[in-house]
């Protein structure tokens, strides 16, 4: 009774907020109709969003990764900003936080009435379904959606919801979303779906790589949590563009540590790396990611970021941990950023030095160079004297500096 008034009152809401959808130009409805997919109450980061529309194909006049996140910053700017969504005297999209000097939103966040509004108009066009309840299974409803994203996972532990979703969607669904709030039990993942372009994941619990989803060759996007390796076999989604993995975080890391696998410097279409705590070892051939925009997360040696730095040139995000072994001194080190600042694209690093003994008496022979057109830098750990503060002084575009443990004495 109570589910059936509340259905009626955003009825009633959405009849009159409607029209100021219906309103917005061509181009705003799609990513309008999107931030309505992810869960109540979720602080959307633009830069998920930008991933995971970048890979539905849907922006046909954007020619570049660059062009589509310009686009997407865009539309989303407006959104924040259209009059005609305003409700209650609140933008129907809240800015959660943004740069003082510059357009860009970090994170968005949809009222509730409009995520209402929105789902219900993106169901109506099969633009995707959520499903929360078993109703939302039947095949009515289900068939010929084009992406399914669920909200309470347990469903597709029922039988006879499973057999509908699996036998109705597996032709028309395209991406498929697990929202459901993160619990401790293992469920199973959606490789029957074999025209899968995108699968999100982080919200299972998955105890081991899923190596069925290897099977899933036309996936673009992948984010999952699990522990132990990553397979070798992981280049078999040559078509990856997006690839993040992240580890439990209630579950210790083994003892010898996990390695990110060098097969991964075969897949060329990769744009989005996001591995947490695994080691990275740069490969002795000469192939390279020339598309990679983004690469964090994992742990890696300064022989490693040498060798890095020749095999990304087009990089705009790096974000490592580098650990340093007893022989290492600060001119390695120092020679580690030399090559980072080679990296003419990069916008954004983030660097932490583990195991750095510091040497108080230390005089540095070797400058402290990073690249020009850093805008955010993060460092952690290095140890260098203050001095060197003047190199980041002199960079002429950075807006956002973060300084922690020990990154300058």
């Amino acid at each position: 009774m109570r589910n059936s008034v509340f259905t009626d009152a955003y009825n009633e809401i959405s009849k009159v907020l409607f029209p100021s959808y219906d309103y917005l130009p061509q181009y705003l409805k799609m990513p309008f109709l999107y931030i309505g997919v992810f869960p109540l109450d979720y602080d959307i980061p633009i830069s998920k969003i930008i991933n995971m529309l970048a890979n539905e194909g849907w922006f046909h006049n954007t020619n570049t990764k660059q062009s589509l996140e310009d686009f997407v910053w865009k539309c989303v700017h407006e959104l924040c900003t259209n009059r005609n969504l305003a409700l209650y005297e609140r933008s129907a999209i809240y800015r959660v936080w943004w740069r003082i000097n510059n357009r860009k939103y970090k994170t968005c966040r949809l009222h509730s009435s409009w995520r209402y509004v929105c789902r219900r108009e993106a169901r109506k066009n099969k633009f995707y379904h959520v499903l929360k309840k078993l109703v939302d299974g039947s095949v009515d409803i289900v068939k010929g959606q084009r992406c399914l994203c669920l909200e309470n996972n347990i469903l597709f532990g029922i039988k006879d919801f499973c057999n509908s979703v699996r036998l109705n969607c597996p032709s028309s669904t395209r991406s498929l979303l697990y929202f459901d709030p993160y619990h401790q039990y293992p469920i199973s993942i959606g490789d029957d779906f074999k025209l899968l372009g995108k699968l999100d994941a982080l919200n299972l619990r998955l105890y081991t790589f899923p190596t069925e989803i290897l099977t899933l060759v036309l996936l673009k996007y992948l984010a999952l949590t699990c522990n132990g390796n990553i397979p070798t076999t992981i280049s078999k989604l040559f078509n990856l563009r997006v690839l993040i993995i992240h580890p439990h975080n209630n579950i210790t890391s083994c003892i010898a540590p996990s390695y990110v696998p060098i097969q991964i410097w075969d897949m060329q279409d990769l744009e989005h790396i996001e591995i947490l705590g695994k080691s990275l070892v740069a490969p002795c051939h000469s192939a390279s990611l020339k598309n990679l925009l983004t690469f964090v997360g994992v742990n890696t040696s300064i022989y490693t970021i040498l060798e890095l730095s020749k095999k990304v040139p087009c990089i705009r995000k790096l974000g490592v941990r580098i650990e340093m072994a007893p022989y290492d001194d600060h001119s390695d080190l120092l020679s580690c950023f030399g090559c980072i600042s080679t990296l003419g694209s990069l916008e954004t690093l983030q660097c932490s030095i583990i195991n750095h003994v510091v040497k108080y008496d230390y005089v540095f022979p070797s400058p402290f160079m990073l690249p020009s057109g850093l805008k955010k830098l993060h460092l952690s750990g290095m140890g260098c004297s203050w001095e060197y503060m003047d190199v980041i002084g002199s960079l002429p575009f950075l807006e956002v500096l973060k300084l922690r443990a020990y990154a300058f004495r």
